[in-house]
Parts: structure tokens; sequence; C-alpha cells
């Protein structure tokens, strides 16, 4: 199987098809996201999935992708998405965006797209959490952004700089509806630090709740596919509670599935916070090399003085440090909420952790053929204000 090059790419770039085998390889080597995992692919079975490859003049693999693609019906016309990704050395392609993006445009092309859609995971600013909490106090979520950050990414300033030049536009800034993947996510760091560190990294309220689901006897343990059932009641019953519209159960069992190959790198596991069996909390987790994410969670009303979520979640991070993981994320939130929003409340709770606000490049689309991209938003816009009636509030999450 070929591997990543451990050193510069040589000579032209070129992309073509791998095998899923190549591309999970390539994106826990290079730090991708899991939705550009195969098994991420095999979540989304109405997408017609194209595991791809940079390789350089060497004929060395420097990269890897996931293209999920959606046809328009009756024609060979398709709208081109790699969600967070791909799996590249973003500081390379920064460097020299041309060389990396210019031949997957050109595979598009060969292959009917109209539009591409690229997520860029470069990380752009970012924010440690006081700052944001005040801000928050103060009245709001969005003039958080205009405050100075902790870090501000020369790297995600040249390629933005080029994105514009060359006419990709941004996707979902600003909007109050969920498009495609988050822009900001909550990112727990957890490199080079014990558990008593990153435990002292949590505000004063997260200690005292772990303390007490302590003294409550909450017990944290993990299952599969077997707990989905389980997690999708809580889940639900969360849904209801804070005013979002719920994924079907048979979801959640086609992503266990799908992240149960048997690889420790590229996992899936429901954790549950539990009281004598009594189930309090419990969470969808997924791991993708030296990454940990938080996907999805449901509590309980009962015993809500157990604590159980921040045991949960405590026990989750103890995890990832075990497995050698760099960092806990605790994925996205929408910046249009406002201060007294119920979902600002799981911010807070994602804050209270010690996560640091991470604003990413974003997603991108390049527009291949005006006149199918066109036709592809009027439908598009169709099915969203149906699903928006249908759901009459805001979701939780964008996966």
């Amino acid at each position: 199987m070929d591997q990543p090059a451990a050193t510069a790419p040589t000579g032209p770039l070129t992309v073509r098809p791998i095998t899923s085998e190549q591309l999970g390889e390539t994106v826990v080597d290079l730090g991708g996201s899991f939705l550009q995992t195969p098994a991420w692919g095999r979540t989304k079975p109405g997408w017609r999935r194209t595991p791809l490859g940079w390789f350089d003049g060497s004929g060395a693999l420097v990269g890897a992708g996931l293209v999920l693609s959606r046809n328009i019906p009756r024609l060979k016309r398709s709208f081109a998405y790699l969600p967070e990704g791909p799996a590249l050395p973003w500081e390379a392609v920064a460097a020299d965006p041309s060389a990396w993006l210019d031949p997957l445009v050109g595979w598009a092309k060969q292959d009917g797209a109209f539009a591409l859609r690229l997520g860029f995971p470069v990380i752009s600013r970012r924010w440690a959490p006081d700052a944001v909490k005040k801000q928050i106090g103060e009245g709001g979520l969005m003039s958080f952004t205009e405050l100075p950050p902790d870090l501000d990414n020369p790297v995600a300033r040249r390629l933005e700089e080029w994105l514009e030049e060359r006419s990709w536009q941004p996707i979902g800034w600003g909007n109050t509806a969920a498009v495609g993947q988050p822009r900001y996510v909550c990112v727990v760091d957890l490199k080079g630090r014990s558990a008593d560190e990153v435990l002292k990294g949590m505000n004063q309220q997260w200690r005292r709740n772990i303390k007490k689901a302590t003294k409550a006897g909450v017990e944290v343990r993990t299952t599969g596919l077997d707990g989905v059932a389980t997690f999708h009641e809580l889940y639900a019953e969360t849904a209801e509670r804070d005013h979002f519209f719920p994924r079907a159960k048979s979801y959640f069992e086609q992503m266990m599935r799908a992240f149960g190959a048997g690889d420790d790198r590229i996992s899936a596991h429901i954790y549950e916070a539990h009281v004598d069996g009594d189930v309090l909390a419990s969470a969808l987790m997924v791991r993708v090399g030296d990454m940990f994410s938080y996907l999805y969670g449901g509590s309980t009303s009962r015993n809500r003085e157990a604590r159980a979520s921040n045991a949960l979640q405590w026990q989750a991070i103890q995890d990832a440090l075990e497995a050698g993981c760099t960092a806990y994320d605790f994925r996205g939130f929408n910046t249009s909420l406002g201060a007294t929003e119920p979902l600002t409340g799981l911010l807070l709770f994602k804050l209270g952790a010690g996560a640091d606000v991470v604003e990413h490049v974003g997603e991108r689309e390049l527009v291949l053929s005006r006149f199918w991209h066109t036709a592809f938003e009027k439908a598009m816009a169709v099915r969203v204000a149906i699903n928006n009636r249908r759901a009459g509030a805001n979701t939780e999450s964008e996966v």
C-alpha cells in the first residue's frame, strides 16, 4: 500500500482514485477529519463515494480525500463535496494552492461536477474560553469574533486570499440555518497535558459537578451498536426539551455499523453514564487518529443533580488522553444564536470544560457550470424549506 510521503512533494501533483484502505491510512497519518474517512462515506448511502489521492512526481501518495457526489436526477451532472477535507499538508498547500487544488478541479470537471465544495480545515483564529464566555454574558455571540484572538494564523490568510482571487465562495457564513459543516468548533487541547492538568483547565462549576457525579454513584461505560436504542431515547428527549429536530435512530445505527470495522484509529463508541443501571446521559463519540470527537448527545431530566453529563464527558476526555489523542473536539455551534437560546447553554457547557473556540477557513464552493448550479440551488432551496417547516426549530448538529 502506498504511504503518504514523509518529505516535501516533488514534481507536479496529480489526482486519481485510490482504495478505501489508502484513504483511511492517509487521513489518519495527516490528521484529517472523520468526515474524510471511508467509514463516513458508508454513512451516506445516498451519495456516490470516490476516494481520491494526491500523488507527487515520484509517485508518492501525499494526500487524500473523500469526494461525495450527488447527481441531478437522470443527468450525469453532479455536486461534488469534500466535507472538512481533503487531508493534505495544509502549510504546503497554502504556499502553492494552485499546485494542490487545480488538479482536483480538473478531476471534478472530468467527472461531470457543476460545483465543487471543500471544507478547508485550516485554523484561522483561536480564542480562549474566558473571553468568549464574557462576551456571551454581555449579550451575544456574534460580537466575540471581533475580539482580538489568541491566535491569528498567517497560513490561513494566504489561503483565504488565494481562494478569494479564484472565486471560491464562502458557504454558510452568517446564516441562521445550519449549512454544511461548522466554521467554529470548540476544542480542548490535550497535547502534552496530563489528566490533572486538563481537569485544572476546567472551570470551577465543571470540577464541582464531576465531584457531585462521583458522590452520586455515577459510572460511565462504553458500548456499540447495542447502545443506540438507549442513546436515541435520551437524544430525542433532549431534542424535545431544547427544541431541535432529532435525526432518526436508523441514522445512528448506520453510523455505528460504518465505524465498527475494527480499526481503533477510526472508530465510534457510545458512552453511557448511569446510576445503578439507570442511564442518565449518553453520547456518540468518534476517534480518528489523534482527534477524539463528541458528535451527538442526550440526557434525561431524571436525577439531574447527579451531573451525569459532566461525568460522561470527563471519562471520554480521559480515554482520549490514554489513547494518545492530542485534541478533544466538542464540535460546532451557531454564532447567530442569542445569549438566551437553549443551544447557547450547550456552548457554555463546552467552554466550561476548558475548550477553546477555533475558527477554520471553512467551506468554500467553486462553481464550474453556472446553469446547472442555479438549477441545483433552486431544487435544494425547496428541499431546505420543506425540512425547515418539518423541523420548526434549530438543528443541533451539522454532521
